[in-house]
């Protein structure tokens, strides 16, 4: 049997926790998470993360902490051959990753050496990837730059998004998270990275989420897929910040300068880009609620300016 400590917060860190749960190879001896999180309006309400919930309906141990390094004491009380973390968000020091019997496994959402940082899944489709996957890979104390194991792909469909490529990778997780950690233990040898190879892909910043008309259209539907729902794409239309959740490539060339609105029409906001158009048709207007653009909105948009 293989007792493990796994750590993670969201979702998609529920996903790895269920797969080593349902693997009879596998025991889970103690869950680490973040601490419950103060929601509502008045901040009267508190969430536990998703790997809380799901670690509580299988009667497995759980430290809430927002800093696992100085409460290494609590963890400290527990035996186990590896840490296995997912969508943790804390950086773990010298002293957590010396504590397993083993090693401390990270399920990171990238195709390492591609793609180390934060933010990998929402990078992958505004760099325009067409496939992505998860890499195992074991942890050190510089930013995912240890030897990987197994690696499994996924494809990027041109109609993913950040919500549907979190759900697929989510999915891939669940399937293949146990096996990956088996296949580690039985003695599979990793893989050192091609440090000329890598890329960060750093958590998302608000200039990052800031459209960049002064590129391809193509690039521009990457960055708007890249970035829908979560934080969002944004841009500035007459001092009024637009979220974008969704647009159309148009096959037209123009001479006008990337960002000019140039018409508007039942394909949404047409607006030039480095290289043709592109459609903008799903956005929040600051302060107003979602809506569907159509020609109807002709006299709104056709004269005003993008910043």
């Amino acid at each position: 049997m293989i007792n493990v400590a796994f750590l993670g917060t969201p979702k998609i860190g529920a996903a790895a926790l269920k797969s080593l749960i349902n693997s009879n190879r596998i025991n889970v001896v103690v869950v680490v998470t973040n601490e419950d999180k103060a929601i509502g309006r008045k901040h009267s309400k508190l969430q536990e993360t998703p790997v809380a919930t799901l670690a509580i309906q299988n009667n497995i141990k759980v430290i809430k902490t927002n800093s696992i390094n100085k409460d290494i004491n609590k963890l400290k009380d527990f035996t186990f051959d590896y840490i296995v973390t997912c969508a943790f968000g804390q950086f773990l020091n010298d002293k957590v990753l010396a504590l397993p019997k083993e090693k401390a496994i990270n399920i990171h959402g990238s195709l390492l050496p591609e793609g180390r940082g934060g933010a990998p899944i929402h990078w992958a489709i505004i760099k325009g990837k067409e496939e992505t996957g998860i890499s195992m890979m074991e942890m050190v104390s510089k930013m995912d730059a240890g030897n990987y194991y197994d690696q499994f792909k996924i494809q990027i469909n041109k109609n993913d998004n950040v919500d549907t490529l979190f759900e697929k990778m989510s999915n891939l997780i669940e399937e293949k998270a146990a096996i990956g950690l088996i296949n580690i233990d039985n003695g599979l040898k990793s893989t050192k990275q091609d440090e000329s190879k890598v890329e960060f892909w750093l958590n998302i910043k608000k200039e990052d989420a800031k459209i960049n008309f002064n590129q391809n259209n193509i690039s521009v539907r990457n960055q708007i897929r890249g970035l829908t729902s979560k934080p969002g794409a944004w841009t500035i239309i007459d001092n009024k910040i637009i979220k974008v959740h969704n647009s159309k490539l148009i096959n037209r060339k123009t001479n006008k300068k990337p960002g000019t609105i140039i018409d508007v029409n039942d394909y949404g906001i047409i607006i030039a880009t480095k290289e043709k158009c592109i459609a903008i048709f799903d956005i929040t207007i600051e302060g107003s609620k979602r809506k569907i653009i159509t020609s109807k909105d002709k006299e709104k948009f056709i004269n005003s300016t993008i910043e």
